[in-house]
């Protein structure tokens, strides 16, 4: 397949790397207009701690009309930014998938006449360098259709292609519960591990009982809005186990803060809050972290 993939974050070139690796795969990048030089080639160290590289072939507008598949690896907050830098120059049958945290409201975003995937991933990668990536845990991929039609033959083949380079894969019709499960699990994982500094697995330390039951409670009551039903139980058992499973890694927002980056918390607790005000529900404990995570990202800015 033709692959385009925009941004150079962890996700963006482990799937660079992963999906240039079959040769019948044409890959290319685009970066962020933020960055000032671009390397003839990306390293990769994969989960067993081995390093190689991949020529790192950089897209452009002949690249763009004849890309197949568009995935879109930036910040919520640069999601808009991208498409709308893209509309004009990606043919009507791409297929464009998303993957980020947190939810981006897609109808405040342009009109896309392409089929609009989203991607949930719970692989870990970081980036050691710039344009060199660690993949540090294998993980899941959820697919699923969230805007447009799916061409059923095109899909299939999408579905092979990402499956075969970054194993396993599940094509979802039920993708908007999974991203739900998703924003929960963020809710709470990243704004208490960045605001108290700390690891993902000391979160299972009793003190962050209660306040992870709040948090939890006040997203069931959103979710049922949008039409999900979820338990407490089951909602906690699922944050408890990816803490676990995570024990070591410092999330996402605990890492924006402590390399005083801007952080996806208005598309995480923020989206939460945003939502439970138009349907004038109290949540005062994700409006809290909210606004937690704001002054930190605050004082980051004042040094």
């Amino acid at each position: 397949m033709n692959i385009t993939v925009i941004g150079q974050g962890a996700i963006g070139l482990l799937w660079y790397h992963r999906l240039a690796e079959n040769s019948k795969n044409h890959v290319s990048l685009i970066c962020s207009s933020r960055t000032t030089s671009v390397p003839k080639e990306i390293k990769f160290t994969d989960i067993n701690n081995i390093t190689s590289s991949n020529v790192l072939i950089s897209a452009n507008n002949q690249i763009l009309a004849h890309a197949e598949l568009i995935l879109c690896c930036v910040k919520s907050y640069h999601v808009a930014e991208a498409i709308t830098s893209l509309k004009n120059r990606i043919g009507s049958n791409a297929i464009i998938i998303f993957c980020h945290n947190g939810m981006v409201n897609f109808k405040q975003l342009p009109n896309l006449p392409q089929a609009c995937y989203t991607l949930l991933t719970t692989h870990g990668s970081k980036v050691i360098q710039p344009f060199h990536v660690q993949h540090t845990g294998l993980g899941h991929n959820d697919l699923g259709l969230i805007t447009g039609t799916a061409q059923q033959e095109q899909q299939a083949e999408m579905v092979t292609t990402l499956a075969t380079a970054l194993p396993s894969l599940t094509l979802s019709h039920h993708i908007k519960e999974k991203q739900w499960l998703k924003l929960a699990i963020n809710c709470v994982i990243n704004p208490l591990t960045a605001i108290n500094d700390v690891e993902n697995g000391q979160l299972l330390q009793q003190k962050y009982n209660k306040i992870i039951d709040k948090l939890l409670t006040e997203i069931i009551s959103v979710a049922k809005y949008e039409g999900m039903q979820f338990s407490l139980d089951e909602l906690k058992t699922q944050v408890l186990s990816v803490a676990t499973m995570t024990g070591k890694n410092c999330s996402s927002m605990r890492s924006d803060i402590l390399k005083k980056r801007k952080t996806e918390i208005d598309y995480i607790n923020g989206y939460i809050t945003n939502t439970a005000k138009s349907l004038h529900i109290k949540v005062p404990e994700n409006e809290k972290l909210t606004l937690q995570i704001k002054a930190l990202e605050l004082a980051n800015c004042q040094h």
